[in-house]
């Protein structure tokens, strides 16, 4: 860990009350509410801070420097178009694709303070999946841009253009044709071009925004860090805790509208905002064929968050209003669900696009409301142990931990 990340924990003198408004059914004989006479949040923030989300940060970058230089994976993979070499190279840079997936998934479970930023902008050019559907066409509209003007910045481009997504379509997309309307310039004559020539295109293309990742995640980091934007300093204030305290309980609700819904409800036909009995085209990661693996790792962040890693975190803050057995839940739950995707034999995007009877419907509904029943389609038995831990999210800990549900936490009725 870098020299300027290792601070001393300043002493909480605060006498603001976090009371935990915990239910007399629920709380043990010895519940105490965590004040700032009893609990050290400042070490707590300084833990988070230090020890998860700055070095998240710093992940990602580091992962996505080598991808988007000239001697890296996907630059290898380039060279080797056309060569007995094409399909281990393409396999070699394609771990290192899924290696960054992982990283940007375990920053997605702490999106606050500069995350949120311009919009989230910087958020965006990591993944910008929860902004909207990938432009196919737009990306297809600036490889070939970028490749005849010397002058291209991908700064112009938007977020749904940019990100991880983008250089898992440009690397590993099996259809090598342009997706834009015939009216579009750029791509007129991109059919008619060899494959060899469509794939170079488009592996150059990702390098540029592996290099994109790499600078958004250097500035999320650089403002976070002590010797930049600083935001670490707000975010341990024994001046903020409250705020602090918010923030980062609500980036805990990510699991329930974007991995719960957004990336597994609507795929399989749960939630409202598909359709159709399925709706495989709304997969996270289809050509890479990565969504189960995204959400392992989104799963496996929510734990760390949760614990603190090996420091103070909100397991303590449970256990000091008394409610160890809400603890106990959201391990289990998270390890049953982890489990469930480490047994799971067909990607997610294969799972939707078998559900397409009435019968595997109901098969599927019933899988959710009894996750412990064995069927046909585990993601659906997937989407039940995550509910149970959103619901204890949405019950046990706001009162454990004496916050308010997200506002759009509070929306989602299921």
């Amino acid at each position: 860990m870098p020299e300027y990340l290792r601070l001393p924990v300043i002493p909480l003198a605060l006498s603001l009350t976090l009371a935990a408004c915990v239910d007399s059914g629920t709380g043990g004989s010895d519940s105490q509410p965590a004040t700032g006479d009893n609990f050290d949040f400042t070490s707590m923030f300084v833990n988070y801070a230090d020890n998860i989300i700055l070095p998240n940060y710093a992940a990602v970058a580091e992962l996505a420097a080598p991808l988007g230089t000239s001697s890296g994976s996907i630059a290898s993979y380039c060279e080797s178009i056309a060569s007995t070499e094409e399909s281990a190279a393409r396999e070699s840079a394609g771990s290192q694709w899924e290696n960054l997936m992982d990283a940007v998934q375990a920053t997605e479970m702490h999106l606050f303070g500069p995350a949120l930023d311009n919009n989230s902008s910087l958020t965006y050019r990591l993944n910008s999946s929860a902004a909207g559907e990938l432009s196919l066409c737009g990306v297809d509209q600036a490889l070939v841009q970028a490749s005849e003007d010397s002058s291209f910045s991908i700064s112009s481009k938007t977020v749904v253009q940019r990100g991880i997504g983008a250089v898992e379509y440009l690397l590993f997309s099996e259809d090598l044709n342009h997706h834009c309307p015939s009216q579009i310039a750029e791509t007129a004559d991109w059919d008619a071009r060899p494959d060899d020539e469509k794939k170079r295109l488009r592996c150059d293309y990702a390098i540029t925004i592996a290099q994109d990742i790499a600078d958004a995640a250097e500035t999320l980091h650089d403002a976070w860090s002590s010797t930049s934007g600083d935001y670490r300093s707000r975010f341990v204030d024994p001046a903020n805790v409250s705020d602090s305290l918010t923030a980062l309980s609500d980036a805990l609700f990510y699991l329930d509208l974007d991995v719960k819904d957004r990336k597994l409800g609507v795929p399989i036909g749960i939630n409202d905002g598909c359709p159709g009995i399925s709706c495989p085209d709304a997969v996270e990661s289809p050509y890479r064929e990565y969504s189960l693996a995204g959400i392992r790792a989104n799963l496996l962040a929510f734990g760390t968050l949760m614990t603190g890693a090996d420091g103070l975190g909100f397991d303590d803050l449970i256990d000091a209003a008394g409610m160890p057995e809400l603890n106990r839940r959201f391990t289990d739950h998270t390890a049953i669900a982890v489990a469930v995707i480490d047994n799971s034999n067909d990607s997610l995007v294969t799972q939707a696009a078998a559900l397409d009877t009435s019968a595997q419907e109901t098969e599927c509904i019933n899988a959710f409301a009894n996750p412990d029943f064995v069927g046909e389609f585990p993601a659906c038995n997937l989407l039940g142990h995550i509910k149970a831990l959103t619901d204890d999210l949405k019950v046990g800990f706001v009162a454990a931990i004496n916050v308010d549900l997200p506002d759009r936490a509070q929306t989602d009725n299921d």
